[in-house]
């Protein structure tokens, strides 16, 4: 009852809207989706072998309406919802999980009169710039901000933004609670030029000490932390671009170096991302992509702090379902292996058949950092941004995944997707054999992981 009544209010409220049309104009989109997902080896171990006893298989359904109730065309204001259930199990609020429907943004934005300036205030998705893929930074989060933007010349535009991306308490009931706040400030520069864009930007950040304590922030911080006992600073310098100029040949790039200031050394943290892309255009039938990426890893201590890049929320996708590659629901791994290269060959929309198109995409991933900090650190040793589990690698360790994705339009609004993914990876038994010893841990055996979804999305 609680569900039909949330949705009542809600319907109640979108159609009051629609019928003063007078006022505003009512302008909706959205996405439902049903799936099917069969994983096998989530966390890259057997059953036999101590892996979780997972169900292998599972049916999500999602649905996602974006409302736009538009005043004129320098006003308007966006309420976005969803709603999302793992059949069978209730439904899931992916923010809080709360059950039921929720609101997953709403804002209002608007032209100053008389100018191009753009005021965006609300819950959006916030996004650092992002060339080759998404941000590894910051990408695809919804969070309050208010942000202003605005063109100063045909090539030049700049913006700036205040985020609070975290305040877990609202009272503060004790003094470790006090200081729970993540917020962010931000500005950039997009230029665009005759065949080539790029935009630099800044990002600075104040991290309350008491954001780690109640769970939040872990990336920002290095191996065997210490608890804060002081604010910590942190910033971002970092540019995307892109260039066409020599069309059908597209090139892309970002780059990107953090670094937190932690109250001592062994809270610090900075390190380094750069991603490359070149793509052929040029035939009708398929697009190759050849995609590179490098990040700093750790060294052989951790008394000195963390040598890997300080991430928020990171939105990176290299073409394979290992690092985020997905156009369904619950169906990546979502590694987040900082500390590594990678090498991603991808051939994208092959298509000989009307209506029918496919993604064949390869993905060789090896750790940049150190191994004897895992040599070294023993079975009792534990790290809180180091598991034997797939997601940290060493120089010794790799990881090759294969994606092979197919597209069918039914109609122009409705798709019928096929997912089939393999992920395998290799973490050196010399390194990890003495490290986090025990079941659904990597350091003696690995099993391939393969993945099989199949969903319809409707898109409107």
């Amino acid at each position: 009852m609680k569900k039909l009544a949330i949705l009542a209010v809600l319907a109640c409220m979108v159609f009051g809207f629609a019928a003063s049309a007078s006022a505003v104009d009512l302008d909706a989109k959205g996405q439902f989706q049903f799936q099917m997902n069969f994983m096998d080896n989530p966390d890259f171990l057997s059953n036999k072998d101590g892996g979780t006893n997972e169900d292998d298989l599972n049916f999500w359904f999602r649905a996602r309406t974006e409302f736009r109730f538009i005043a004129n065309e320098n006003l308007w204001a966006v309420l976005y919802t969803e709603y999302k259930n793992r059949v069978g199990n209730g439904h899931t609020n992916e923010q809080s999980g709360d059950t039921g429907l929720y609101v997953k943004r709403a804002y209002m934005q608007y032209r100053y009169p008389g100018t191009e300036v753009l005021t965006s205030a609300g819950i959006m998705s916030i996004n650092l710039p992002g060339a080759v893929t998404g941000s590894m930074v910051l990408g695809d989060a919804d969070r309050g901000a208010f942000m202003v933007e605005t063109p100063i010349t045909d090539e030049i535009a700049i913006a700036g933004a205040f985020i609070r991306y975290t305040d877990t308490l609202e009272n503060d009931p004790t003094d470790a609670t006090s200081k729970d706040e993540l917020d962010i400030f931000y500005a950039a520069m997009p230029i665009t030029l005759d065949g080539i864009s790029a935009t630099p930007y800044f990002a600075y950040a104040v991290i309350g000490e008491d954001t780690n304590t109640l769970g939040n922030n872990a990336n920002f911080m290095a191996p065997t932390s210490v608890a804060m006992t002081k604010n910590a600073n942190a910033w971002w310098l970092g540019t995307s671009f892109n260039m066409d100029m020599f069309d059908p040949i597209v090139f892309a790039a970002d780059a990107v170096y953090g670094s937190v200031d932690g109250d001592v050394k062994q809270n610090d943290r900075s390190g380094f991302l750069f991603d490359a892309s070149v793509a052929y255009t040029g035939l009708d039938f398929v697009q190759p992509v050849l995609k590179f990426a490098y990040t700093t890893g750790e060294d052989d201590k951790t008394s000195n702090g963390s040598e890997r890049l300080p991430i928020v929320a990171e939105d990176f996708d290299l073409g394979t379902y290992y690092l985020g590659a997905s156009g369904l629901t619950e169906t990546d791994l979502g590694k987040n292996p900082i500390g590594f290269w990678a090498l991603g060959l991808s051939f994208d929309n092959i298509s000989f058949f009307e209506k029918l198109t496919h993604k064949l995409a390869f993905t060789y991933i090896q750790g940049t950092n150190d191994k004897d900090l895992i040599k070294n650190a023993g079975a009792g040793v534990t790290n809180a941004n180091i598991t034997a589990d797939g997601n940290f690698l060493t120089t010794e360790d790799h990881v090759f995944a294969i994606d092979f994705n197919t597209n069918y339009q039914i109609y122009d609004e409705l798709a019928a997707i096929v997912e089939f993914g393999y992920a395998d990876v290799d973490l050196d038994k010399g390194t990890w054999e003495n490290y986090g010893v025990g079941n659904g841990f990597l350091n003696t055996k690995q099993d391939p992981n393969f993945k099989l979804a199949l969903g319809l999305v409707y898109k409107f």
